[in-house]
């Protein structure tokens, strides 16, 4: 009997990798003509449909502070970065959506805009009352997310956007780790929910990996239905702009996008890997030392007032608002009946206050009286989740992401960006173990 299952088994196994290699063929032809364009996006000799961005040399960048507008971040001569902080734009400016998938890194993307355009952005809850006229970008999640059904109203505003996708395999364990904070009245950004939490959500009828993929497929759907004109809408994956070799390149293609908005005058090309380099691979980068002389951080920090400390405070209210959904709600009832609740919840809460000791401890003793008057040099981590990385999937979840993936190359199959993007998320999955329990 054990040897016809260990048969059994590993005829399944072969069958899911026939499967897996017949899907991945759908899309090897256009993923490679895609690649080749993203690559040869930076290219100076590549040419452009759209029209040419004014650009400033850093040179200029300084001298701008000398009138209203503000000084964008910058490459120093001495290397390293000084990215300074956004305002408003002086005058009304359209604005472009910056929607993704719930747990698709957009509070990174967040920072990266503004530190690319030096105007400040928005999200569709107006989390901050910034209002849409003077902000380069609002984030959003529709068709996931509408905030507070308001979308369709804001939505005549717009006529631009740029998609964040990020593979579902690894969006979906983000969001319910944002979730498990919540529930559990940790920071954001702090922990990975246990395994043996992720397990009882991936299975839930209501909220559960069925049910986001069926949300990630109409949310792909809604914005390439909406956009068809690819000049008006900028798709980008959240791995190519992570990555350490392509990462720069979707910045400058995300800068040059914004940068065609009449009013946006992003940061010069040569500016951007330096930027990147501060805002998305802080993780992979020791943070620069604080300045020596403590008098003058105070001194600086009484300059900036509010403003410094409100960027991070304000994105953690925005996605607190986002979760005060009925799915989280149901969730929070169903916590309540788990015993030990309160003792697993003073441990993550302790595990929590250490990391933020830690956070504090990597921004310099004073934390915010570290930071420039003209700017900072280094990120304020985004994130610094402690726990689990590694998230247990079925055979039929893989299986379904696959089949998601292939219903939308078959729609969109002239889009080579998308088509990449999906190809490249098929052979993810392909490699990844099935695992029906811990």
């Amino acid at each position: 009997m054990g040897d016809q299952q260990d048969h059994t088994g590993s005829s399944r196994r072969r069958d899911r990798r026939r499967w897996l290699r017949a899907s991945l063929a759908v899309f090897c032809v256009v993923a490679v003509g895609g690649a080749a364009s993203l690559r040869g996006a930076a290219s100076p000799s590549d040419p452009s449909p759209r029209p040419p961005l004014l650009r400033r040399s850093p040179q200029d960048a300084v001298d701008g502070a000398r009138d209203d507008r503000r000084a964008l971040s910058l490459a120093l001569p001495h290397g390293g970065c000084q990215v300074t902080y956004a305002h408003l734009a002086p005058s009304p400016i359209p604005p472009v959506w910056q929607a993704s998938f719930p747990g698709s890194g957009s509070r990174m993307t967040w920072s990266l805009v503004e530190a690319l355009t030096g105007i400040r952005t928005n999200d569709d809850y107006d989390s901050h009352s910034r209002g849409y006229e003077q902000v380069v970008a609002v984030k959003t999640h529709y068709p996931v997310k509408d905030a507070k059904r308001r979308f369709k109203g804001l939505d005549k505003l717009f006529d631009r956007a740029i998609v964040i996708l990020r593979n579902p395999i690894n969006a979906i364990p983000s969001y319910f780790n944002l979730q498990y904070e919540h529930l559990n009245h940790l920071p954001n950004h702090s922990t990975r929910g246990p395994n043996e939490d992720w397990v009882k959500y991936r299975a839930h009828n209501g909220y559960g990996v069925a049910v986001q993929l069926q949300n990630y497929e109409k949310f792909v759907e809604y914005w390439m239905e909406k956009y068809p004109d690819r000049r008006q809408l900028l798709m980008v994956s959240y791995e190519d702009l992570t990555d350490t070799i392509v990462g720069p390149i979707v910045a400058t293609r995300i800068a040059a996008f914004l940068g065609e908005t009449e009013g946006v005058d992003p940061i010069v090309p040569e500016s951007v890997p330096c930027v990147w380099e501060t805002i998305v691979n802080y993780k992979n980068k020791a943070p620069s030392p604080p300045p020596a002389n403590n008098a003058r951080r105070r001194l600086q920090q009484e300059d900036l007032g509010s403003e410094a400390q409100g960027t991070d405070q304000d994105q953690q209210q925005q996605e607190e608002k986002e979760l005060q959904e009925p799915e989280l709600q149901q969730l929070s009832e169903e916590r309540k009946q788990q015993p030990n609740l309160q003792q697993h919840q003073e441990a993550m809460q302790q595990e929590a206050m250490q990391l933020d000791m830690k956070r504090k401890e990597a921004q310099g003793e004073e934390g915010w009286e570290s930071k420039l008057k003209q700017g900072r040099t280094h990120a304020d981590p985004s994130s610094l989740r402690t726990g689990p990385k590694v998230r247990p999937y079925t055979e039929e979840m893989l299986m379904d992401m696959v089949r998601m993936f292939r219903r939308l190359a078959e729609k969109y199959g002239q889009d080579e960006d998308l088509v990449r993007i999906l190809a490249s998320y098929v052979e993810t999955v392909s490699k990844t173990p099935i695992e029906e329990g811990l």
